[in-house]
C-alpha cells in the first residue's frame, strides 16, 4: 500500500469514527418505529457515543503515549468495526445503546492513531487530511446516514462504516510491525495544553450550537414533517459543501473563528421559523451555518488551541463531543415535550376544523378521533396524511371534496404545531453560538481592529437572514384555529336539512357536557373514543368521558 493510499485510509477511519456522531440521526425515527421507543431515548443513540468518545479520547491519548498508537489504532478500529457491525443486528433499543458505548472507546482510540499515523500536528498533506476528516466528516453524517437509510434502512448505517474503516486498520497493523522490527525509543514527555478558557468555552459552545444542524433538522425534517431520508438527505448536503468550501478561506485566525460563530447563529436561529414543511426552506439556513462551521471549527481546534500533539487533538475532539453531548442531553427532552404539548394542541385544532366542516354529524363523530387519536410524535404528519387518505377512499364523493377542502388546513395545523415544538431548541442553540462569538471578541481585543468590516459583514448576514425567515414566517406561516369557549354560544355549521339539525343538537350538547367538565369540545370529542386520551383527561378535569354516568347528565343539561 503506498503512503498517499495509507494516509487516505487512515483519514476516512477518522473521518467515519467523527461522523458517528451524527450519521445516525437521519436513521433515528427508523430506529424510533421499529424498536418501539421514544424521542429522548432514541436521542440517546448519540448521546451515549459522543459522551464515551468525550470521556475516551483523553484516555485514548495517554495509551497510545505507552504502547505506539499503531497498536492502539489496531485494536480500537477492530473494536470500532466490530461493533459497528453488531448495531446493525440488534432487535432492540437496550443493546444498541450498549453497543454504541463500545463504538466510543474503540472510535476514540482510531482517532488518536490515525492523528498520529497522519502527522496530524505537522503542516503537510497529513495534517489537511486531518482537517478535512475533522470538518467534513463532521457535517456529513446526516447526509450519508440518510442515503443509506432510503437505499436500506438504518442498519445499513451501522453495517456500512465497519468497510470504511478496515483498511486504516491493515494499515495499523502494518505500522505496528514495523515498530516491533526495531525497538522503538522512550516517547517524548508532550507538554500539556494550556488552553484560555474562554476559547476552550467558545469551541465547546459552537459544538453544541451545532447539534441544531446535525440533529434537530434531520428530525424535524423526517420525524416531524415525514419528509423522504432521501430527500432530507439531499438538503443537508449543503452544509457539508459549504464547510468544505469555506474552510479553504484564509485571513486571521480570530477573524475567521468570530465570523464563523455569527454565521453559524444567523443559520441555526433562522431555522426557528421556517414557513413551510419544505426542506429548500432549509438550505440557506445551512448555506450559512455550513459556512460558519468551515471557518469556526478548524480556526478554533488547531490554531487559536493548538493541535501539535495526540494529546493536544484528543482534548481538543473531547472539548468538542463534550459540547454535543451535553447539547442534546438538554435539549433532547425539552423537544419532547414540546412536542408532545404541541402534538395535543394540534389534535384538537385539526378536530375544531373538523367539526366545522361541512360534513354529515355521524361521519364528523366518527372522523375526528380515526384521523386524530392515531397523531403521534413519531409521525405526526404522516399518520394524518395516511389517515386522510383512508378516510377520503370510503368517503362518498361530497364528503370526499370537502375533505379534500380542508385537508391543506388540516395539515397546516400538525406542521405548524411540530415547528413551533421545535422553535426553542433552535433559539437556544443558535444562542450558543452568538455567545461563542462574543466571548472570542472579549477574549480577543485585537480581533475588532483586523476583523471589523468582515465581523460586521457577517453579522449583518446573520440578521439579515433571520429578520428575512421570521417576516415570511410571520406573514405567510400557518395560523393557530382557535378553541372557542364551549360556554359561549357560537355560530354551527349550516349544513341544513334534517341532518344539519341533529348536527347543531349534537355540536350543542357537545358544547354543554364540555363547558361543565372545564374543557373544550374538541377535547371531549376526542377523549370518547381513546382509552389513553380518556384517562388523561379524567385526570385533568375529574371525569370520566366514557362513562354514562359522568357523559349522560352532562350532554342533556341535568
Amino acid at each position: 500500500m503506498s503512503r498517499r493510499t495509507a494516509r487516505i485510509a487512515l483519514a476516512l477511519a477518522a473521518g467515519i469514527a467523527l461522523a458517528d456522531a451524527s450519521i445516525v440521526t437521519l436513521g433515528l425515527p427508523s430506529i424510533l418505529l421499529e424498536l418501539g421507543s421514544s424521542v429522548e431515548v432514541v436521542a440517546l443513540v448519540l448521546i451515549v457515543y459522543t459522551g464515551v468518545l468525550a470521556v475516551a479520547l483523553p484516555a485514548a491519548a495517554w495509551l497510545a503515549g505507552r504502547t505506539g498508537p499503531a497498536r492502539l489504532g489496531v485494536w480500537g478500529i477492530a473494536v470500532f468495526a466490530a461493533s459497528s457491525l453488531a448495531c446493525g443486528l440488534v432487535s432492540s433499543i437496550e443493546p444498541l445503546l450498549m453497543l454504541r458505548a463500545v463504538q466510543g472507546v474503540g472510535g476514540a482510540a482510531a482517532l488518536v492513531a490515525s492523528f498520529s499515523l497522519l502527522d496530524g500536528g505537522e503542516p503537510g498533506p497529513g495534517r489537511r487530511l486531518w482537517v478535512a476528516a475533522a470538518v467534513f466528516g463532521s457535517a456529513a453524517g446526516p447526509a450519508l446516514g440518510g442515503a443509506l437509510t432510503e437505499a436500506f434502512d438504518w442498519r445499513a448505517i451501522f453495517l456500512a462504516q465497519a468497510p470504511i474503516a478496515l483498511p486504516a486498520g491493515f494499515v495499523c497493523l502494518a505500522a505496528a510491525r514495523g515498530e516491533r522490527a526495531r525497538p522503538r525509543p522512550a516517547a517524548p514527555r508532550e507538554p500539556a495544553a494550556r488552553w484560555p478558557a474562554s476559547l476552550i468555552a467558545a469551541l465547546a459552545m459552537l459544538s453544541a450550537s451545532l447539534t441544531a444542524v446535525v440533529f434537530l433538522v434531520v428530525l424535524l425534517l423526517v420525524a416531524g414533517w415525514s419528509v423522504d431520508p432521501l430527500a432530507a438527505a439531499l438538503a443537508v448536503t449543503v452544509l457539508p459543501v459549504a464547510a468544505a468550501f469555506s474552510s479553504r478561506v484564509s485571513g486571521p485566525a480570530s477573524t475567521r473563528a468570530v465570523v464563523g460563530c455569527l454565521l453559524v447563529a444567523g443559520g441555526v436561529t433562522s431555522l426557528a421559523f421556517l414557513p413551510t414543511a419544505s426542506p429548500w426552506w432549509t438550505v440557506l439556513p445551512q448555506l450559512l451555518a455550513g459556512a460558519g462551521v468551515g471557518l469556526a471549527l478548524p480556526t478554533l481546534a488547531g490554531e487559536l488551541l493548538p493541535e501539535r500533539n495526540a494529546r493536544q487533538a484528543a482534548g481538543l475532539l473531547s472539548v468538542r463531543h463534550a459540547g454535543i453531548a451535553l447539547a442534546l442531553v438538554v435539549l433532547a427532552p425539552v423537544v419532547s415535550s414540546h412536542l408532545d404539548s404541541a402534538i395535543a394542541d394540534a389534535r384538537e385544532q385539526g378536530t375544531a376544523v373538523l367539526l366545522d366542516a361541512r360534513l354529515p354529524p355521524d361521519r364528523k363523530i366518527d372522523l375526528a378521533p380515526q384521523l386524530f387519536a392515531d397523531v403521534q410524535t413519531d409521525d405526526p404528519r404522516g399518520e394524518l396524511q395516511r389517515s386522510l387518505q383512508e378516510a377520503r377512499a370510503d368517503a362518498d364523493p361530497d364528503d370526499a371534496a370537502e375533505l379534500g377542502r380542508i385537508s391543506d388546513r388540516l395539515d397546516d395545523v400538525v406542521v405548524g404545531g411540530v415547528q413551533s415544538a421545535f422553535r426553542i431548541a433552535f433559539i437556544v442553540t443558535g444562542s450558543l453560538a452568538l455567545l461563542a462569538a462574543i466571548l472570542l471578541v472579549v477574549a480577543m481585543p485585537a480581533v475588532r481592529l483586523r476583523g471589523g468590516t468582515a465581523i460586521a459583514g457577517a453579522a449583518a448576514a446573520a440578521l439579515a437572514l433571520t429578520f428575512l425567515y421570521f417576516a415570511i414566517d410571520a406573514n405567510g406561516g400557518t395560523e393557530e384555529v382557535p378553541i372557542a369557549d364551549p360556554c359561549r354560544q357560537r355560530g354551527l355549521p349550516e349544513t341544513g336539512g334534517i341532518g344539519g339539525i341533529l348536527q347543531d343538537v349534537s355540536l350543542s350538547s357537545l358544547d354543554r357536557a364540555a363547558c361543565e367538565f372545564g374543557s373544550s369540545r374538541e377535547e371531549l370529542l376526542l377523549a370518547l373514543f381513546d382509552d389513553d386520551l380518556a384517562k388523561e383527561y379524567e385526570q385533568e378535569h375529574g371525569h370520566d368521558p366514557q362513562s354514562i354516568t359522568d357523559l349522560g347528565p352532562a350532554l342533556f343539561g341535568l
